[in-house]
């Protein structure tokens, strides 16, 4: 994380306090400060074994610290149920940044539960947010057309990618008219949806893979409107814009991308939309992609750590469960019931599983761990059925 000195002021001032007065990483008990800092890490834009740039861990930032061991079961449903309360029981912490608790957000639901270390209690993430309180990293700012919440790439504190935060609460069906206190005064999450909406250009050099969920989520997929900008704007517009786009340089391996591709094509189908243009183009790019990561598999049932750009073998553990639980978010939202029972995605999702329990007394990133947590739990919805968490959302796969 070159190049951004206020992040290594924090860490440098975390470093000289004692370990003693901290209590955790995400969901680790006593663990030195600076892990704290890891776990603040965002996507890479390119993948995690090429060093010419993005957000890579720092080896200093990861000492070793002392494990405890889990029992790892032998079944999958069981294996999918030990890692995903494994993760629901670590900490995610008050003091953490903004980026590292929206993904919390994302990873386990609107209930997950912030440690305020002072006070040793905890409160609601999202209850806490949406009354204004101050987490590091938080900006929203009321604008002509709602409220925007202020991207800083690379910060490891603040939102990362324009939409991202947004877009990852409406995977969890936040109500539009939930209320949110911004700079004291009331708004609903619509504020936030609809600003979403207006800043969205195609002149503008934007990132705009998190927008078309929001869009086709709440607006829909024949949507047509006017941007603060004054150009005129369709929802297609935009998915052909990022269908444009190219994947192994995008972030996180281009997950994100196929991600919202996923969504705004599986709503259009589910809505009666027709197959043709930009629509029948999205269904032959993911059928290309869900190939390509059968291809890139590792010996051990994980996936590629260079994700779809080649076959790589990273042993770092934050970029092995960053690169299949990013992989596998997207499988489980994008692949039809007969393709999830594959043995081959389920070798997937049993590997994931099998690292994080293996790992449950390290520190691990928390972009990287709380998108394999809502890639596991709509994974387990899907292959297993049974009762999903209250507000997980996904769009059905086209059938035929």
């Amino acid at each position: 994380m070159r190049g951004l000195p206020r992040y290594r002021e924090w860490r440098d001032s975390m470093m000289n306090l004692s370990r003693n007065q901290f209590r955790a990483g995400v969901g680790m008990k006593r663990i030195a400060p600076w892990i704290l800092a890891g776990l603040a890490l965002s996507c890479a834009p390119r993948p995690a074994t090429d060093t010419k740039g993005g957000d890579q861990p720092d080896p200093d930032i990861n000492p070793v610290v002392a494990s405890k061991t889990l029992p790892v079961p032998d079944l999958l449903e069981q294996r999918l149920d030990a890692a995903l309360k494994h993760i629901r029981e670590r900490d995610l912490l008050h003091s953490h940044g903004f980026w590292t608790v929206f993904h919390g957000i994302l990873g386990c639901g609107p209930g997950i539960t912030l440690l305020d270390e002072k006070k040793n209690e905890r409160i609601n993430a999202f209850d806490f947010i949406s009354s204004g309180g101050h987490i590091e990293g938080i900006d929203f700012r009321p604008t002509l057309h709602g409220v925007e919440v202020i991207t800083v790439p690379g910060s490891g504190f603040a939102q990362g990618h324009q939409d991202q935060f947004v877009a990852e609460m409406v995977q969890w069906a936040m109500p539009l008219d939930r209320k949110m206190v911004v700079a004291k005064k009331d708004f609903t999450f619509r504020d936030f949806c609809n600003h979403s909406k207006m800043q969205a250009s195609l002149t503008r050099k934007q990132e705009l893979s998190w927008a078309i969920i929001i869009v086709a989520e709440h607006f829909g997929t024949d949507h047509a409107w006017t941007n603060g900008f004054g150009e005129k704007m369709t929802l297609e517009d935009i998915v052909r814009y990022e269908l444009d786009q190219p994947i192994e340089s995008a972030a996180c391996g281009g997950t994100h991308r196929l991600f919202g591709l996923t969504w705004a094509y599986h709503r259009h189908m589910e809505r009666g939309g027709k197959k043709e243009g930009v629509w029948k183009d999205i269904e032959a790019k993911l059928s290309r992609y869900k190939d390509q990561a059968k291809k890139m598999r590792l010996s051990d049932g994980s996936l590629s750590t260079d994700y779809f750009a080649g076959i790589g073998n990273n042993k770092a553990l934050a970029a092995r469960i960053g690169s299949t639980g990013h992989i596998l978010e997207w499988l489980a939202l994008a692949m039809t019931d007969e393709e999830l029972k594959q043995p081959w995605v389920q070798e997937v999702a049993s590997s994931l599983c099998l690292m994080i329990l293996q790992n449950a007394g390290s520190p691990i990133d928390g972009g990287g761990l709380y998108h394999a947590t809502h890639g596991l739990y709509m994974y387990r919805a899907r292959a297993f059925g049974g009762e999903r968490p209250a507000g997980l959302t996904m769009p059905p796969p086209p059938k035929g």
